[in-house]
């Protein structure tokens, strides 16, 4: 007899003996039975807190309801967070701080310093207050000569106070220059003694001639007038500036180069005190000082600017009385932009590099000499002329005391533009200025000590002093910094672009629990799940089910047996429970995994 052995079938658990607090039976009852969708089957699976309650078979009406609320909340909160973030990251993309630490005062020039005298003119040139006395009177004035009444209306142009009276109605004062020129007092006139870092120096090396609004100034530390302004754009009757010491070493954005020694230029001082930075010894000659021009003030005008500003005596200046001494303590003040900045455009950083914005007259950029600028091309726009000390080209026309009044007009309108810009009242002109701060921009504050400088009772001991008599007044001026240190201000970036992912991906975490992820599994369900799902419907629908036919399982030949068949209608009677028993029971057919198994009946 051949022993026929069969697996065991497996058998179901009874549902009594299932744990039914499992976590995949806890929630079977609101799971969707059958074939599900594509919607229905990411919000099963997706990481997205809240998708899971917006589907299943036995959730009620309400539950989706206040899930979809929930979710909708959501949504709009991350949405509105999102949406302020990426409005402060798209307007105020940088933020200025201070420096990490300080830096020495040694990596930056020493300030510019301009001077300019109060007396524009020496009496035996010219004696302002007697010849404006008689060009008012109506009597004498057609007796002045034409060379006096010339040299008259060019010093009103520089002095303080010219009593709101305009000399004539002359458009045009193209000789204004040449004359203020050899009218002012000679330098030597002006400087006595000169110190820089404790060395007593010649004032003439490192005092320039400068053209400014009070007439013929000198100017110390200045860039040269070829690295500073453009010549090929500017005419050529007079020059604004004399200097001529090229600063090979030094520009505004990089700094000093590594090659840069002690004695380069724009000078520097390598600490803080009186013994590191400059000292001026001024004179006036008391016959030659005039109260009516100096508006009753006499002395000098003194501004301190950076090397690259072209100077500018209207507003910023402080004065040096005589027989004073002023002691003026300088703490600097630096833009420093770091590089990361510089991949924004200059309307979201609010400032300009040297490259990004060109100027026709000028070849380095700062906010002063835009304004200096947008100043010149304004007044000719309005006034059809260019006061003598702004910038122009070889047709524009010097304005006359004529013009005067339009000049000053010019100048008001300008100064308030920030004012009528935030009012949304200026006109398109002045749009075009767009005179935004540099990115790297240095300015210098002061402090300013006063206290008499009696030199005559040191002169009366000591005759240190030359070429000094009576008749001489003299001023004592000190610049230094006031510290070695100092700490910048730093423009560096706010939000950059991993900032922003950073606060967009915590307001989605916390609203919703989304992270990168998730929006990977967002896409994947949008774009590869229904391709897959297209792919493999189309796969089944081409293959047809085959039918697996009842095979009769006959013993071998050699028994003899294939003839001696009995077949017994499988309806008609009933399996055994268990394969095991095929053997023994009187059922000689049987499926049995898909086959039929016969039992001849011999063996029966």
């Amino acid at each position: 007899m051949v022993e026929t052995k069969f697996p065991k079938l497996r058998t179901s658990v009874p549902a009594s003996e299932a744990n039914l607090w499992e976590p995949e039976l806890l929630n079977e009852s609101y799971k969707e039975s059958g074939p599900r969708s594509l919607w229905v089957d990411y919000c099963m699976n997706s990481t997205i807190h809240g998708f899971k309650y917006l589907v299943g078979n036995k959730r009620t009406t309400i539950e989706r309801i206040w899930w979809v609320v929930v979710c909708l909340l959501s949504l709009y909160g991350c949405g509105t967070l999102i949406h302020s973030v990426y409005i402060k990251w798209d307007k105020e993309p940088v933020v200025v701080t201070f420096g990490e630490k300080p830096v020495p005062v040694f990596t930056i020039p020493f300030p510019a310093v301009t001077i300019c005298p109060e007396t524009k003119v020496r009496k035996k040139d010219l004696d302002f207050t007697t010849a404006y006395q008689l060009y008012n009177d109506e009597e004498l004035w057609q007796f002045m000569a034409k060379e006096q009444i010339d040299k008259l209306e060019a010093l009103l142009q520089v002095c303080d106070f010219s009593f709101g009276i305009e000399m004539n109605n002359d458009s045009y004062a193209d000789d204004v220059v040449p004359l203020l020129q050899r009218m002012a007092i000679p330098f030597e006139d002006m400087f006595l003694l000169c110190g820089w870092r404790e060395q007593v120096i010649n004032c003439r090396d490192f005092f320039k001639e400068t053209l400014t609004e009070a007439g013929i100034c000198y100017t110390f530390n200045s860039l040269a007038a070829d690295d500073l302004m453009r010549r090929d754009q500017l005419h050529s009757e007079y020059e604004y500036m004399a200097e001529n010491q090229s600063s090979k070493q030094w520009n505004m954005d990089e700094g000093y180069s590594s090659r840069a020694g002690g004695d380069t230029y724009p000078r520097r001082a390598f600490g803080a005190g009186r013994r590191a930075g400059l000292f001026v010894i001024t004179k006036v000659q008391i016959s030659d000082m005039d109260y009516m021009c100096g508006n009753s003030f006499q002395g000098f005008k003194v501004h301190l600017h950076s090397p690259v500003q072209y100077p500018r005596m209207v507003n910023e200046f402080f004065r040096i009385p005589l027989s004073q001494e002023v002691s003026v303590s300088v703490e600097p003040l630096l833009f420093d932009t770091t590089a990361n900045v510089r991949r924004y455009d200059p309307s979201r950083r609010l400032c300009y590099y040297n490259h990004e914005r060109y100027l026709r007259y000028f070849k380095v950029y700062s906010k002063y000499n835009c304004d200096i600028e947008c100043l010149s091309n304004y007044t000719l726009k309005t006034c059809g002329c260019v006061p003598f000390p702004l910038p122009r080209t070889k047709d524009d026309r010097i304005c006359g005391m004529g013009k005067a009044s339009c000049a000053d007009m010019a100048l008001s309108v300008l100064e308030e533009m920030d004012l009528l810009h935030e009012l949304n009242k200026t006109d398109n002109f002045l749009e075009h200025c767009n005179c935004l701060p540099s990115c790297n921009a240095l300015f210098y504050n002061t402090e300013i000590s006063q206290a008499m400088f009696d030199w005559r009772k040191l002169a009366e001991n000591i005759h240190l002093i030359a070429g000094v008599d009576d008749n001489t007044e003299l001023s004592y001026l000190s610049i230094y910094f006031k510290v070695s240190r100092f700490i910048p201000i730093k423009r560096s970036e706010l939000f950059g672009i991993s900032d922003f992912l950073a606060n967009c991906g915590g307001v989605l975490g916390l609203f919703m629990g989304v992270s990168i992820l998730s929006i990977v599994e967002l896409v994947y369900y949008c774009t590869l799940k229904p391709l897959i799902a297209r792919t493999r419907s189309g796969n089944d629908r081409a293959e047809t089910a085959r039918v697996v036919k009842s095979t009769l399982i006959l013993p071998p030949p050699e028994y003899g047996l294939a003839g001696d068949i009995r077949i017994r209608k499988a309806t008609t009677n009933k399996c055994p429970d268990h394969p095991e028993q095929l053997m023994m029971s009187s059922y000689p057919l049987c499926p049995y995994f898909g086959y039929a198994v016969l039992v001849p009946a011999s063996l029966k």
